[in-house]
């Protein structure tokens, strides 16, 4: 006889990027990695090359996101440029941005432990001076909350969108699937990767959001959870770094918990 087949747990993330994640739960659970959002690039990129060139003009730099600082480390190299200009301090909205940003051999000078935008804003307050120049790295189109928070704080802020961040090609089948029962577990990579996938769910949006209030749901760090939290689907586990094996822990304490 044979036994029933492995829980399959969904991971936000590209097929092939997370190979010993895969590995990790062979047999046991099934992995399978496949985005519901991608990053492309901007509609239009002069904003955020105006930006650019005037980068030395702004005390504050702010990442809302990796992609954001993947996408600010390719524009610079595109300039020929390795690091940022000095003097030039540095923002991240949780503490998964700021890795990313460390890992570029950047110096972080604020991490919000609160990765929202009031949260950044408070602990940004007490280091900005009145009319601080802040230049928010983010995606186009996207939400003008930290911005506007940053000015009401007495800042003078710019935006450099530097990507968009869409729906993936696969999100309405994956939304599909979930509906369907096919996962037992779902991993979030990123805040996107949640919100864009209800809309690609277009009619069946609230069916998605009941398929996945009955999966464990796995966030990849604070930022994410807190995306999570405000869609109504807290997460079950959140993984204590933003990586595979983080992320392969959280998914097992998630599962684990369903059975005790």
């Amino acid at each position: 006889m044979t036994g029933p087949p492995p829980a399959r747990v969904l991971v936000t993330r590209p097929a092939g990027s997370w190979p010993s994640l895969v590995s990790r739960y062979a047999g046991t659970i099934a992995i399978e990695l496949a985005p519901t959002a991608v990053q492309v690039e901007p509609l239009d990129p002069a904003p955020g090359e105006r930006a650019l060139d005037a980068l030395a003009g702004y005390d504050w730099l702010v990442a809302t996101s990796g992609q954001g600082v993947k996408a600010l480390t390719l524009r610079l190299a595109a300039r020929d440029r390795r690091s940022l200009p000095s003097g030039l301090k540095v923002a991240a909205v949780g503490e998964r941005t700021a890795e990313a940003l460390r890992g570029t051999g950047v110096t972080v000078d604020v991490v919000a432990a609160d990765p929202r935008a009031a949260g950044l804003v408070e602990a940004l307050r007490p280091r900005l001076g009145e009319g601080a120049r802040v230049l928010v790295v983010k995606p186009e189109g996207g939400p003008a909350l930290l911005a506007a928070a940053l000015r009401g704080a007495g800042a003078r802020v710019d935006e450099a969108p530097l990507y968009r961040t869409i729906a993936s090609d696969m999100a309405r089948p994956l939304a599909e699937r979930a509906i369907a029962g096919a996962f037992a577990a779902v991993a979030f990579t990123a805040p996107s990767s949640l919100t864009l996938w209800l809309e690609a769910a277009a009619e069946k949006k609230q069916a998605l959001v009941e398929a996945l209030s009955r999966v464990k749901r796995v966030a990849i760090g604070a930022t994410t959870a807190a995306a999570l939290e405000d869609a109504h689907l807290p997460a079950h586990a959140v993984a204590a770094r933003p990586d595979e094996d983080a992320t392969g822990e959280a998914i097992g304490r998630a599962l684990a918990a369903s059975t005790c």
